[in-house]
């Protein structure tokens, strides 16, 4: 069996026929600013009044249509405009995050934080200390210029090219190259491994984050030597690594379909 009968052996296990119905009369409306008489939908979608005109009428009902008296055309409400709001992507972001961060620390006994790009700045979204009595972490809230940072060079490592390009534009020319080089290998990687700028004796070890659009944040961790049973960088790393690709899934990301699965995938 060739790979596209696979897929569509797949799709249909999964199709909910009312939902999957549903689905394809809002994206069919969506791309209509004047909207649709019902007979235009049925012909537009290729299937019959039986089939259409209860799930048109239940989403009218539910407020995510609405039909001209004049015309009889539908079309899109702001409610799915108002549903996307309510729930703020950066707290999702965080809400998801969270946990898994606790547990990399509970895993490791190194401290961890989730970075976001803010312009020319990383914010660190939220941290988790090491569960041990001593070691080193970053507070919630900080904010550090990019160039100090391996969340902003991973980050940017898989932005795309255009955002690439205005950063490396706002650099003195003597840096660019280097630069690059060094996007270039965490791209390579698929992450960053390297000493801390701002601190003498800590390694960053850092991981892009991705959702459905592309690259949204990086988790990291100032990885200190720890006597005892403490994870090693190496077991540290892969266990981040392990850590973004659920959260990233979580965040929409499917790596099958993706150009950045490697970076995620150990």
């Amino acid at each position: 069996m060739n790979k596209r009968a696979t897929d569509e052996g797949k799709k249909a296990k999964s199709a909910v026929p009312a939902v999957e119905k549903a689905l394809d009369v809002l994206e069919l409306l969506t791309e209509q600013p004047n909207g649709l008489t019902m007979n235009e939908i049925v012909d537009a979608l290729g299937r019959t009044m039986g089939e259409i005109y209860r799930v048109v009428v239940y989403l009218t009902e539910r407020g995510y249509l609405q039909q001209d008296a004049g015309t009889s055309r539908y079309s899109v409400t702001l409610k799915l405009f108002e549903l996307s709001h309510r729930y703020d992507p950066t707290e999702r972001l965080i809400h998801a995050a969270l946990p898994l961060l606790e547990r990399i620390a509970a895993q490791t006994s190194q401290s961890c934080h989730l970075g976001v790009l803010n312009r020319e700045n990383v914010l660190v979204l939220t941290s988790v200390q090491s569960p041990l009595p001593a070691g080193y972490s970053v507070r919630t809230g900080s904010l550090f210029p990019v160039a100090q940072t391996s969340s902003g060079h991973v980050i940017l490592a898989f932005s795309p090219e255009d955002v690439q390009e205005r950063h490396l534009a706002r650099q003195p020319a003597g840096d660019r190259d280097a630069l690059k080089e060094r996007l270039a290998r965490i791209r390579q990687n698929g992450f960053e491994d390297t000493p801390s700028m701002m601190i003498a004796g800590v390694r960053n070890l850092c991981v892009p984050v991705f959702d459905t659009r592309g690259v949204v944040a990086a988790i990291t961790s100032g990885f200190i030597g720890q006597v005892g049973h403490a994870a090693t960088a190496e077991e540290t790393l892969a266990t981040i690594r392990i850590t973004a690709l659920e959260l990233s899934q979580s965040l929409g990301f499917r790596p099958e379909t993706s150009p950045h699965a490697a970076a995620l995938i150990t």
